[in-house]
């Protein structure tokens, strides 16, 4: 059960959600709530709490939404990072990682605003054409993989654009391949196949050790995301593209990188396929949704970087108001465009300034 001032909130981020599905959020109104979001998890998230004021940060003392500290993503990890008492919890999402690694944990004690989130954003970059599709879902199923905040939101999203028909070919970590290629082949309508990087280099493996070629219908897509986990050997995005032609018959503007985070409630598409639909010419980048902000900012300064200079990404999202709304990622990434371009992941010792005053927290912690 939600006490009142947890309700108010979020019937303010539902709304500011629905009214920038798509239009963008001007600075003022972003920092508005951005600031309401921040008082109501320093207040409530004591772990959150306590970091900010090693920081020197708490409400009324910023001056700008940019100023709220932004917890390290391996807080996750460490730390029960929540707004309400673990009981109320009705999911909790997983990190992937190999076998033996602490896993981190994003605990909902809602999941109106994650799955709200995920809606306008997948529609304006996936679904820019309004056209017809067939979903093929290279990732394990919602029912069997219930802490993957993916699974999760490919449930969402073949229960609102595919009238819940979505067919999926991956259970038990093992990628039906030959029935994938089975039901392809049968296919009249466009395609849309979504999937994770390694699911997506497996079929285009398996395609290729059988000397096989498809053609999907015109208008066909992919929606790409996730490494590879270390489960086979990494491939460029141009490669995987390039190969998506060769295989699939699926040009490079109709292939679109999304990325996610576990501790993350928004997403982040490339602007490729909407850009072409609206016959715009520009080099693609990466955007979220108007109840978004990134920064790039200086690995050992913790300063947002000028002119398009390399750091490591900072995420601010609004629908994270249950754990904490500023996220410090270990990615690496640049400004382009509207957006980013993301550049991989930092190694942990690339990352000390941003984190000296989480090493200190974490030792008074313990």
């Amino acid at each position: 059960m939600q006490d009142s001032q947890t309700r108010l909130l979020d019937k303010k981020i539902l709304e500011f959600i629905h009214r920038h599905a798509d239009r963008p959020s001007t600075e003022v109104d972003f920092q508005a709530l951005a600031y309401a979001v921040f008082e109501y998890q320093f207040e409530r998230n004591s772990h959150y709490r306590k970091f900010c004021l090693l920081e020197g940060k708490s409400p009324g003392r910023l001056k700008s939404w940019k100023d709220i500290p932004a917890m390290p993503a391996a807080g996750f990890k460490e730390l029960v990072l929540a707004t309400f008492p673990l009981r109320n919890a009705v999911r909790t999402f997983r990190t992937s990682g190999t076998t033996g690694q602490n896993k981190g944990a994003h605990l909902f004690d809602t999941l109106k605003l994650y799955e709200a989130a995920i809606l306008p954003s997948f529609k304006k970059y996936l679904l820019p054409d309004g056209v017809n599709l067939s979903f093929y879902f290279l990732i394990s199923p919602p029912a069997e993989s219930r802490h993957s905040s993916l699974s999760h939101m490919m449930g969402v999203v073949s229960r609102h654009f595919a009238g819940g028909k979505g067919r999926y070919y991956a259970e038990k970590e093992k990628i039906l391949l030959g029935a994938l290629l089975r039901d392809l082949r049968r296919e009249r309508k466009k395609v849309f196949l979504l999937a994770t990087a390694f699911s997506l280099k497996a079929f285009l493996d398996f395609l290729k050790a059988k000397k096989i070629g498809l053609r999907l219908p015109g208008g066909s897509r992919l929606m790409e995301t996730g490494g590879f986990k270390g489960r086979m050997k990494e491939v460029s995005k141009t490669a995987l593209y390039a190969e998506c032609k060769e295989r699939l018959g699926l040009a490079p503007e109709c292939c679109v990188s999304e990325y996610g985070m576990t501790e993350l409630s928004s997403q982040f598409y490339d602007t490729t396929l909407a850009d072409a639909a609206a016959g715009i010419k520009r080099k693609p980048f990466k955007t979220g949704p108007a109840w978004t902000r990134t920064l790039v900012v200086d690995p050992v300064t913790g300063r947002e970087t000028k002119n398009g200079a390399r750091g490591v990404l900072r995420h601010f999202d609004l629908a994270n108001r249950g754990s904490v709304l500023a996220v410090q990622t270990e990615d690496f990434g640049r400004r382009s465009g509207e957006g980013f371009e993301l550049l991989g992941r930092a190694r942990g010792a690339e990352l000390r300034g941003c984190s000296l005053s989480y090493e200190e927290f974490l030792a008074k912690t313990g």
